[in-house]
């Protein structure tokens, strides 16, 4: 089976949803969000994985001072989700080699991934999203940057400010330059 093979498979199953492709990206408007949908193809290029995000354009401004760019990507998503994590919360490869892939992907990408970008759909979701996954104890800062801007734009400025505080103190360089930069933003002092 082919990367080609699944990207036609899963082209099926999101181009009547409003989906567009842009190589192994989906992406699709919904009021003020736009939905992602990605195949990761492995370094050794024999096993794919999916991942889904939603991004807010707003909450990517807060963040970046930019615009979102015209095609979104999965790690530029306000929230974002393996494929595997709304199973069981292990990870999830498929073996191109599998007989079984396509009908597979296509059944993991509407019962899990389609509702999950459906639920993602409100700021107040995309809160409780981060907060659940725990993202102020991993030591990656944008998911945390993202959930400060989010706790912001639904006034709670004071636990956003806090969130930047903290983050800041543990950062360093251009994480560093940013937390400060959207403190700024959002009129922390």
């Amino acid at each position: 089976m082919s990367t080609k093979s699944v990207f036609t498979r899963v082209d099926e199953l999101l181009k009547p949803l409003g989906f567009v492709r842009h190589k192994a990206t989906w992406n699709r408007q919904s009021d003020s969000f736009v939905d992602v949908m990605d195949v990761q193809t492995s370094k050794s290029g024999d096993t794919i994985t999916i991942n889904a995000g939603v991004l807010h354009p707003g909450i990517f401004g807060k963040c970046w001072g930019t615009e979102p760019p015209t095609v979104i990507e999965e790690s530029s998503c306000t929230v974002r989700i393996r494929v595997g994590q709304l199973l069981d919360g292990k990870d999830l490869w498929w073996r191109l080699n599998d007989t079984k892939i396509l009908d597979d992907v296509a059944g993991k990408l509407t019962v899990y991934m389609l509702p999950f970008l459906e639920r993602m759909h409100s700021l107040e979701a995309m809160e409780h999203f981060l907060t659940s996954a725990q993202v102020t104890k991993q030591k990656y800062p944008l998911p945390v940057i993202y959930l400060a801007i989010l706790k912001s734009e639904q006034g709670n400025q004071t636990d956003a400010c806090a969130l930047l505080t903290e983050l800041s103190e543990k950062s360093v360089g251009a994480w560093r330059t940013r937390i400060s930069d959207v403190a700024r933003r959002l009129g922390c002092s």
